[in-house]
């Protein structure tokens, strides 16, 4: 398992496309990937749970993996949440 706090640098901070990106990210690699802001929480499969997290841009993000391939899959989380799916 693996926590990481995430700052988002995206300009329109968690909207529809990053968190396409997000779910297609966790449905490839089959893992558990949950977002937690202000003590909301997110599953990583489910595009409405990310979008209701309401994260803007510098919003910070806990984000924890679990599974196989972790690391790669927190590496690919933090560059859609930081690059904003290329917006």
């Amino acid at each position: 398992m693996i926590n990481k706090e995430i700052e988002i640098k995206a300009p329109h901070g968690l909207h529809l496309r990053v968190a396409a990106q997000i779910v297609q990210v966790n449905k490839d690699f089959k893992t558990k990937v949950i977002f937690t802001k202000d003590g909301q929480t997110a599953d990583a499969s489910s595009i409405l749970e990310l979008l209701l997290l309401g994260a803007g841009e510098n919003s910070k993000i806990q984000v924890t993996v679990e599974g196989g391939n972790e690391q790669i899959v927190i590496q690919n989380v933090s560059e859609i949440l930081i690059d904003g799916a290329g917006i």
